[in-house]
């Protein structure tokens, strides 16, 4: 995911004076706090910096993490190290001080930018701060928070930059953008009723671009914006209840279908929140249901199209070709979504539709959070099951508490990832679950999961290595199966049981481990509507010559596949020659040393817009690739390659071009005189100055062709050993250093006791 940039408007002399705080000033380590009141832009001001061009070319490496209310330390080092080093399971497994050890190593002797989004306690930069080193080199470390406090506590150098309201003109260019698309522009006649509209939002950009949001859906009448005015004219003189209002306003102007969703999101979810995770817990709730026309699926993602477009929810990530992939709802949003679940409470609701969902989740207060919990969504807290209200953490949790409560079988959603389960089997009882989410490492056989018959999402996280064998054949709808950690063993021609069941609503699969040959072929079969598909395949039999994949092609409607081979002796062992399926869009393949030849069965797929080469998916010295291959392929990677010399003629359409983590001797220059490319990314790769000076040609000629918005990004290319030489070699140029200053102070000190001794002498 990529930080999104969309273009800012406003704030144009603050943009100046901070970037010159930045640029310039002191070479020592400053930081530079950014304060103001919730809504007035200054996550939106950060990511300004963060993406401007300036602050890309001066600064070796740049990384950004968002800090919860609740501070998570782990996941706060995990998202600044990600942007700095490929993530991988050594480093996820590592301690919390050994994350930080790690970051402070890949900052040392960089000039960096750190962008430290929403802070809210001083004891959160006091556990940070010893990550930064100061190496007198000019690296800068932007803070935004809402508390004067903090933003003093802080200083180095550069006092807090408090940023002011936006002026009225500043409100009605950033109105006008929000309601007109590009193209378009305001109509005379709602000229001065926009302004004033503009004007009544009190400079907060939040609150200009909610109004905006209402505004966008109505028709460009007059008489319609004078009914917004005069909505707005009557919001209360209080600062913080006028804005409220405000928002008020634009829920109230929310279709039916989406209220429902709207504050289900604000109260459960303090963070990011992947969208398609979002859409899972929609669907289980029956918030998203749907039709002979479109599946659940597709009506939840326009109902997250329309709560972005209504201004609600902001796009946080996004994946290289602009897909949302992450949203977050702003502090003043979810306040107001809050303050509504305690008016949204039925005195008269059942237990049973009380109690229609649970998330244990040890973020939060839980007595707290009970009072504010509504009757129709979800609970990300134990808000009555008694004997888990009564404690205060849960490391580990036993399910029994559920048998010992039958009316807590109404339950649809029940997320427990966030603790360890001492015995998960009776979650079998809770008959009408849709959506369950563990933490997989549970010790038990979990065929008691085929118990749930009406599952359609089950999430494993941190797994074991669980064998579904059985469990997943009895849940017949089941559509979306998530696993990370060890991959779940799937076997449906094992010797104890012959599976007869299909299970056609299966349309996400994600990470199993399947076996190779026939039963590869029995498995797909089984399996006819995969959408996605993420698995690691192996042999049965450790002497066979090569993995065999059968049938994969009669997956008609798999768009997404991850195949990763393992070979149980993998001399003189390889992948044979597979035959994919038509309509695949997205294919990454690791480990499967095939010699470069074979590729071009995949240059042939028509509809493949995204290839990832991982770990010796291909092997060789060479790789010709053909002018009528890779026609509509959008974005090619290598992760953990050997690069070969290559050549081509097509590639007409690629736009991401990326090598991480692998052997680079060069890049062709036929990149150059691709119309549509738009990034080359070199990333922590071992390669010759040719490959770098490709890029520099390549990008240099795109410049020269009138592409502007081309991007190079070249990150360290040291390994880690290189990076221990370095070091060592600095070490030793250190200690030459000082050795050389003892022995000038000790020739300073002897030339002292000689001259002193020679003017006794004299005045003697």
């Amino acid at each position: 995911m990529t930080i999104t940039s969309e273009e800012i408007v406003g704030f144009e002399d603050e943009t100046a004076e901070l970037m010159h705080r930045l640029i310039w000033g002191t070479k020592h380590l400053d930081v530079v706090a950014l304060v103001g009141m919730p809504g007035i832009g200054k996550t939106t001001m950060a990511k300004r910096l963060y993406t401007h061009n300036d602050i890309t070319s001066r600064f070796e490496v740049c990384s950004w993490c968002t800090i919860s209310q609740v501070y998570n330390k782990r996941k706060t080092l995990l998202e600044l190290l990600g942007n700095l080093v490929p993530l991988n399971d050594n480093t996820t497994r590592r301690s919390n001080d050994e994350l930080a050890v790690e970051l402070r190593k890949r900052l040392l002797r960089n000039k960096y930018f750190i962008v430290i989004d929403d802070l809210w306690s001083i004891d959160t930069w006091d556990a940070l701060k010893r990550c930064f080193p100061d190496d007198y080199n000019g690296s800068r470390i932007i803070l935004t928070t809402r508390q004067d406090k903090i933003a003093s506590y802080t200083k180095v150098f550069s006092a807090p930059h408090r940023l002011r309201l936006f002026t009225d003109e500043e409100s009605w260019r950033l109105m006008q953008k929000n309601v007109f698309v590009a193209e378009e522009s305001c109509p005379p006649e709602l000229v001065v009723i926009g302004a004033r509209i503009a004007q009544i939002c009190g400079g907060l950009p939040l609150a200009i671009i909610l109004v905006a949001g209402v505004l966008a859906k109505l028709e460009k009448d007059e008489v319609r914006w004078e009914e917004v005015a005069y909505g707005l004219s009557s919001c209360i003189s209080g600062d913080k209840q006028k804005y409220m209002d405000i928002i008020n306003l634009s829920y109230k102007r929310l279709p039916g279908h989406l209220t429902n969703g709207f504050v289900y999101f604000g109260k459960h979810f303090e963070d990011e929140l992947l969208v398609r995770e979002l859409i899972q817990l929609w669907i289980a709730e029956e918030f998203a249901v749907g039709n002979e026309l479109k599946s659940a699926e597709d009506v939840a993602k326009e109902y997250v199209k329309e709560l972005i477009d209504s201004n609600l929810v902001m796009v946080v990530g996004r994946s290289l070709f602009g897909e949302v992939k992450a949203i977050r709802m702003h502090d003043l949003l979810r306040e107001f979504c809050l303050s509504s679940c305690k008016s949204y409470r039925s005195p008269n609701s059942t237990a049973a539709e009380r109690e229609r969902g649970i998330s244990l989740d040890f973020r939060y207060n839980y007595k707290q959070a009970e009072y504010l919990y509504p009757h129709s969504a979800i609970s990300r807290v134990p808000y009555s099951v008694d004997d888990v209200l009564n404690q205060n953490n849960f490391l580990i949790f036993d399910c029994i508490s559920f048998f010992a409560k039958p009316r807590i079988t109404s339950l649809r959603v029940l997320d427990l990832v966030c603790v360890t389960l001492s015995n998960a089997s009776y979650i079998q009882f809770l008959i009408n679950l849709r959506y369950l989410a563990l933490k997989g490492n549970f010790k038990e056989d979990p065929s008691w999961l085929s118990n749930l018959k009406y599952l359609k999402t089950l999430i494993l996280r941190e797994s074991r290595r669980l064998d579904l064998s059985y469990a997943i054949w009895g849940m017949l709808s089941l559509k979306h199966l998530e696993v990370t950690g060890k991959p779940a063993v799937i076997r449906c021609h094992a010797p104890e049981f012959k599976i007869k069941r299909r299970l056609t609503k299966l349309q996400w699969l994600s990470f199993v481990h399947l076996p190779e040959g026939e039963e590869f072929q029995e498995f797909v079969s089984k399996v006819p509507n995969l959408v996605k598909m993420r698995c690691l395949v192996d042999e049965l039999q450790g002497d066979q010559t090569c993995i065999r994949l059968p049938g994969l092609d009669s997956l008609n409607k798999l768009e997404s596949l991850k195949l990763k081979i393992s070979f149980l002796k993998r001399a003189a062992k390889r992948l044979d020659q597979v035959n994919f399926p038509t309509n695949l869009k997205k294919l990454t393949l690791s480990s499967g040393q095939l010699p470069w030849s074979e590729i071009s069965t995949i240059g042939r797929l028509v509809n493949l817009e995204v290839l990832k080469l991982e770990s010796n998916a291909f092997e060789g010295e060479k790789w010709d690739v053909e002018n009528e291959e890779f026609q509509n392929l959008k974005l090619l990677m290598f992760y953990k390659m050997n690069i070969p010399q290559w050549n081509f003629m097509s590639f007409p359409n690629l736009q991401h071009l990326i090598f991480r983590n692998s052997r680079l001797k060069t890049i062709p220059r036929d990149f150059e005189n691709l119309p549509l490319l738009q990034m080359i990314e070199v990333s922590w790769c071992k390669c010759s100055h040719d490959a770098l000076n490709s890029a520099q040609e390549i990008k240099k000629t795109q410049t020269d062709m009138g592409n502007h918005e081309f991007k190079l990004i070249i990150k360290s290319r040291e390994e880690d050993e290189e990076e221990e030489e370095e070091f060592g070699s600095n070490w030793q140029v250190d200690v030459h250093l000082r050795n050389w200053k003892y022995l000038f102070c000790f020739v300073l000190a002897l030339f002292l006791i000689i001259f002193q001794h020679f003017f006794q002498l004299l005045m003697k």
